[in-house]
């Protein structure tokens, strides 16, 4: 993957270094305390390239977006990811005509999104 030539974090993150083994661990143990994951994104954002990335989406190597569940992060629930999937605490939201910069203050968004997970 490209992302391993330039970046250290993500490839850690991804569990693909040998250098922080017993961390990754400890990251999957945390993240899989949440009761809740809440994926908000969309194609206007115009920032977070691809915009599904919000939503664990990403390129592959032909540059078409791979879907969160068809990911290897996903599929070989490398932190944790398929299993809060399969116990139903992942909620995506797309939403259209929102700018990456007015995400944090737009009211449709937290109306719809936001506001009935904050418990």
């Amino acid at each position: 993957m490209l992302y391993r030539k330039y970046s250290d974090y993500l490839a850690v993150l991804n569990n693909e270094s040998l250098k922080v083994k017993a961390q990754a661990q400890a990251w999957r143990k945390n993240f899989l305390r949440l009761k809740n994951l809440i994926l908000i994104g969309g194609p206007d954002d115009g920032v977070i390239t691809p915009w599904q990335s919000s939503q664990f989406g990403f390129y592959d190597e032909k540059e078409k977006v791979v879907p969160m569940r068809e990911q290897k992060v996903y599929i070989k629930d490398i932190f944790g990811l398929r299993t809060l999937d399969k116990r139903g605490a992942i909620h995506t939201y797309t939403v259209s005509g929102v700018e990456h910069t007015t995400w944090h203050k737009n009211l449709t968004v937290f109306d719809n999104c936001i506001e009935k997970w904050l418990t």
